[in-house]
């Protein structure tokens, strides 16, 4: 049975309707009729859900059974991976994550970040505050996770399995393409993974554990940006090449 994934919390009785993207596949192809039963996911659950109205342009289900907790972890779609900056321009940069609809950010201290990852540990509390009120003012149906702040040699114990992307800098040997070349010919629905450098840019030890993690490096056309705005611009690009903004 195909899986549906609908972005924000559901429980037994609930009526809500299909992403966009996934009504407009549905309507289609025409793929499903009203009383078709279909299986829901969310961040931390899977349902059976009722189609109980098929419109030209959305798809209204019923949630009719709760079939539990994930089988498999969640894997966000897109995660800035950001080297840790002072607290003003860190804050920033969480606040809009939310309302573009970043779904995960990794704090890393490589070797020219303001913040140490001990000291960032200790600030990840007011992060989660500064998300929940992101959330209620931009009313995005899900917050952003905020990974625990790790160095940037700890990341080869993460699973980035899918498009690895970082922002380079003149400590690059290898010539980087620009944004748009490198993903003209990606599978856009595999997870994104964008890392940011700190306004020093990346040293040449943090450029050879993104070579071996293969990351593509890539730049920007047009002006430099600050380190708190540069991921916004990425992920904001690559939502909309995905169809999301």
């Amino acid at each position: 049975m195909q899986k549906f994934f609908i972005r924000h919390k559901l429980s037994l009785g609930d009526i809500t309707n299909l992403s966009d993207s996934d009504s407009e596949h549905i309507i289609k192809e025409n793929l499903y009729n009203i009383e078709d039963v279909i299986k829901i996911q969310t961040y931390e659950k899977e349902f059976l859900a009722q189609i109980t109205d098929i419109t030209k342009s959305s798809v209204e289900i019923e949630i009719v059974e709760d079939l539990g907790e994930r089988e498999n972890e969640y894997i966000p779609r897109i995660t800035i991976i950001q080297s840790l900056s002072n607290d003003t321009k860190f804050n920033y940069f969480i606040e809009k994550s939310v309302e573009i609809g970043i779904e995960k950010i990794i704090p890393i201290q490589s070797q020219y970040s303001l913040k140490t990852k001990a000291k960032a540990i200790k600030d990840t509390g007011y992060w989660n505050k500064l998300v929940k009120d992101a959330v209620e003012q931009s009313r995005n149906i899900f917050p952003t996770i905020i990974g625990k702040p790790i160095r940037i040699n700890e990341l080869n114990k993460n699973n980035l399995k899918g498009i690895r992307i970082c922002l380079s800098t003149e400590s690059a040997s290898t010539k980087p393409k620009y944004l748009n070349e490198t993903l003209k010919n990606k599978d856009l629905s595999q997870p994104i993974y964008i890392a940011i450098g700190p306004e020093k840019g990346w040293s040449s030890s943090d450029i050879n554990i993104f070579k071996n993690l293969d990351f593509e490096f890539v730049k920007l056309k047009g002006n430099i940006l600050r380190t708190e705005t540069t991921g916004l611009v990425i992920g904001s690009i690559i939502k909309y090449l995905k169809g999301e903004i």
